[in-house]
């Protein structure tokens, strides 16, 4: 069904050149319809997104059609994904259905081989380029929002090719080269100074060159997000401090996030486990100290005391019935001295404390 037919074979052999434009008409989107002859046959996977990009921006480039057998509808043998999403701004309302397509008409006989020439001669701009086309989009001052919707991609998408389009030159032109690697330009754009990105990736030895390594070079001075002060302390209320956060665009998920202030980190956690001791002491333990870190050494020093609540026997009732009454009565005396009796309350107050002590 899809061989080449005896007749297109004689225009591919032929000395002279074919001349397969028959010119330009506009053909209602009614009457036309994907020709058998279109060489491209596996369905593209965006026509969702080139259908809101011709609603935006419009049809920027014709189909090339031949004349069906009918001689009332065209085939269209080059331009199937226009087509397409021609056909589903169509259905959605969004233009008419005998909205007018600008079309070519080539001659029956060169069908496959004009489709064909479509597709293979045609060659992708190199992803550099595009970086820079969304940097320069926005220096003329297009909305980040406007750009996304342009492209039918997210903003997120967009800022993501602004950061690729802010990377050193001197890397950029090793990109287009393939010196470097899209993932290692992604790594590399977690940070904006182009000194650092250029020493991290030409200073480091080629088996050090892993995206992995070079995100760990840049960041190296900062927190990760996962680690387990940040968890203790919380993100938020390390921003709510006035940290300073680091976010790479490129991570997935909630991964990618460093903390730039190690020492309000470090301050944050210090005031919450001395809260924590506080709370613990006010149980009675005789001595409470909290520390972020403790290491094997640290712990063999101290042996576990196994903690039990029960409630007093009679006698420690009448024990503690004693000391709270002793307690009152230093109480009472301190009330009562004079001012310049300092060393005598001084004296009452060690007593005090040697009693609670025991309590």
């Amino acid at each position: 069904m899809n061989a080449i037919t005896h007749t297109e074979a004689q225009a591919l052999q032929t000395v002279t050149p074919v001349q397969p434009s028959q010119g330009m008409l506009l053909v209602p989107l009614s009457q036309l319809r994907r020709s058998r002859r279109n060489v491209r046959k596996t369905a593209g996977q965006s026509i969702d997104a080139l259908a809101s990009s011709i609603e935006r921006v419009g049809l920027l480039q014709n189909l090339t059609v031949i004349l069906a057998a009918d001689g009332k509808h065209y085939e269209v043998v080059a331009g199937g994904r226009r087509l397409a999403a021609l056909k589903l701004l169509a259905k959605k309302r969004r233009i008419a259905k005998d909205w007018e397509v600008p079309c070519l008409l080539v001659a029956d006989a060169s069908a496959r081989t004009v489709s064909l020439t479509e597709n293979v001669q045609r060659e992708a701009m190199h992803p550099a380029d595009q970086f820079e086309a969304f940097a320069a989009l926005v220096a003329e001052g297009r909305p980040i929002e406007d750009i996304a919707a342009d492209f039918a991609v997210t903003p997120l998408v967009v800022q993501r090719r602004l950061k690729l389009a802010n990377v050193s030159p001197r890397l950029m032109a090793d990109y287009r080269a393939d010196a470097v690697s899209l993932d290692q330009l992604m790594a590399l754009a977690i940070t904006d100074d182009h000194t650092a990105q250029e020493a991290a990736f030409y200073d480091a030895p080629q088996w050090q060159r892993s995206p992995h390594a070079l995100r760990e070079r840049l960041t190296e001075r900062e927190i990760d997000a996962s680690h387990a002060l940040v968890r203790f302390v919380g993100l938020g209320a390390y921003e709510a401090a006035g940290g300073g956060i680091r976010r790479d665009l490129f991570a997935e998920g909630d991964a990618g996030v460093y903390l730039t202030d190690a020492a309000l980190l470090e301050t944050l956690v210090c005031d919450k486990l001395d809260s924590h001791a506080a709370t613990v002491r006010a149980e009675g333990w005789a001595w409470v100290d909290a520390t972020p870190a403790a290491t094997y050494a640290d712990l063999q020093a101290f042996q576990q005391a196994p903690r039990e609540r029960r409630n007093p026997t009679k006698r420690e009732n009448e024990r503690i019935d004693k000391l709270e009454t002793k307690m009152q009565a230093i109480g009472e005396t301190l009330d009562a001295l004079d001012e310049d009796d300092e060393e005598k309350a001084d004296a009452l107050q060690e007593e005090g404390d040697r009693i609670t002590a025991q309590t």
